[in-house]
């Protein structure tokens, strides 16, 4: 059976995950599973799991969803009542899905409210995430699709939106897969001292830009190093660690793989990173402009689509620009809709405040090959070759810019939309392109008026996320700010 085949089941009984998950299928190789109860703990089976319950080597099992935001949600288990009685799932309040990001809810989602009674959900876990947890002593984790209590699936969860796109793409004949690159901030602090000073004068853990510096890698290894054996231990390998512009700013890139494996990858690092960082009494936030005056934090995501043979279905050598057909049309659909798609990849009043290229984060609705001022970058060649989307910030929700990428890229390829000619020099200053949407607010009113959007995604699943982006701008024009007093409060 392969992997992808096993993805797009929307719920399997116990005994057909305990058979695909411990008799080591012909999918194993995408899935990387630890071979041998007493080897490197890792990604690994149930009946592995079982041993090393037994051997006292894991105690605890945490069963994760992912919110609207990216971050997980669920609860510990003990490993022993786990595998007694909860293999097929644990309960939790549908209230996880009308949070937002600081964990304040709404009344008005449709979705859960008082009226739903603020009612159960199920997360059922999906046994190929299933992997030690190495920086919490004897821990485990799994991540779960979300269900409702009558077994239909709850269509705004993102990772299901992900796995829909996927499915689609397979009917097609496409694999996708995608990389993540994500930049953040460390502090010198911890979540304490930071409140204390109210997030403002917080000291980073280097103070000066230190792009592509070794030295400075190696001066901070204490912590870098820890997060590099951890997240490979856990089954995330690295391509790379480096410095960054901003002061204390790095970034990190992980090995491209399917897209679900992708999007678990990148929700399980950004949460470890944090929990590490919080271990060694400091701070990391993945805000995508944490400071006036430092450099914004992008979230650069890779995208490529294949064929079931193994071969880059976007790259032709003899071909315009080296792109095939399926190529340009994929990366025309993705260019068409990206100011639809807007709040996918910049969800929040602060993601736009990146956006404004004071730092060459991209504001134009272009591409270039190679061209770091472009929204969409064509880069590599041979199995290499892929379309990076340059506009997310670190602050997003891969499962969620992974599926507006596919579902509009896959539309793109239903309806051949062509690409213009790449865009030479700065983006930001060419003369006629057209800029992507500078606020939430422009966000929201193109979302709301795309049919396009609805058709693909779903009319439920559109409505929730204008309900939350609507929400986020409401509490924003609430508020009084640091802004406004600095502005009026002497001079008024």
């Amino acid at each position: 059976m392969q992997l992808s085949s096993l993805l797009w089941m929307s719920q399997n009984t116990l005994r057909e995950a305990l058979l695909l998950l411990t008799e080591g299928g012909p999918f194993n190789k995408h899935i990387n599973l630890t071979e041998g109860s007493e080897g490197k703990m890792g990604k690994m089976n149930l009946k592995q799991l079982q041993d090393h319950v037994q051997n006292g080597l894991i105690d605890t099992i945490t069963v994760a969803g992912v919110d609207m935001q990216g971050k997980l949600f669920g609860k510990k288990l003990p490993a022993r009542f786990f595998l007694e009685d909860a293999l097929e799932g644990i309960h939790t309040c549908a209230i996880n899905f009308i949070w937002d990001v600081s964990l304040k809810f709404s009344e008005n989602y449709e979705f859960c409210n008082f009226d739903t009674g603020l009612h159960d959900m199920k997360v059922t876990p999906d046994f190929s995430t299933l992997r030690t947890y190495p920086w919490i002593a004897k821990n485990a984790i799994v991540l779960g699709d979300i269900f409702n209590k009558d077994g239909s699936v709850v269509s705004i969860a993102p990772r299901h939106m992900l796995k829909k796109q996927l499915k689609k793409a397979e009917s097609m004949g496409f694999q996708a897969f995608a990389a993540s690159e994500m930049e953040f901030y460390i502090f010198k602090e911890t979540s304490e001292s930071a409140r204390e000073k109210n997030f403002t004068n917080l000291k980073p853990l280097f103070s000066y830009p230190i792009d592509y510096s070794i030295y400075r890698l190696n001066v901070d290894d204490w912590f870098l190093g820890q997060v590099s054996r951890y997240l490979e231990e856990i089954g995330i390998p690295l391509e790379a660690i480096k410095g960054e512009w901003g002061n204390g700013q790095i970034e990190i890139n992980v090995k491209y793989a399917d897209a679900l494996e992708m999007a678990d990858r990148t929700a399980l690092y950004k949460n470890g990173i944090k929990e590490i960082a919080a271990q060694n009494n400091m701070m990391v936030t993945f805000m995508a402009k944490h400071d006036t005056n430092d450099s914004g934090s992008s979230g650069h995501t890779h995208i490529s689509l294949w064929d079931n043979t193994g071969n880059n279905l976007f790259y032709d050598p003899d071909h315009k620009h080296r792109l095939t057909d399926t190529g340009r049309y994929f990366l025309g659909g993705m260019m068409a809709l990206a100011p639809e798609f807007m709040i996918f990849y910049a969800p929040y009043i602060n993601s736009y405040k990146r956006l404004s290229n004071t730092g060459g984060a991209p504001n134009t609705l272009t591409w270039g090959e190679d061209n770091r001022t472009t929204s969409f970058r064509v880069d590599g060649k041979g199995k290499s070759c892929r379309v990076e989307n340059r506009i997310p910030g670190a602050d997003v929700n891969h499962y969620l810019v992974l599926t507006a990428m596919l579902a509009s890229g896959l539309y793109g390829i239903e309806h051949q939309i062509d690409i213009a000619e790449p865009t030479k020099g700065n983006a930001s200053s060419a003369p006629g392109v057209k800029r992507l949407p500078s606020n939430l607010a422009e966000a929201i009113n193109l979302l709301e008026q795309s049919e396009i959007a609805r058709q693909l995604l779903g009319t439920d699943v559109v409505e929730h996320y204008l309900i939350a982006a609507k929400n986020e701008l409401n509490d924003y024009f609430f508020e009084v700010t640091d802004w406004e007093r600095k502005k009026y409060f002497e001079f008024i």
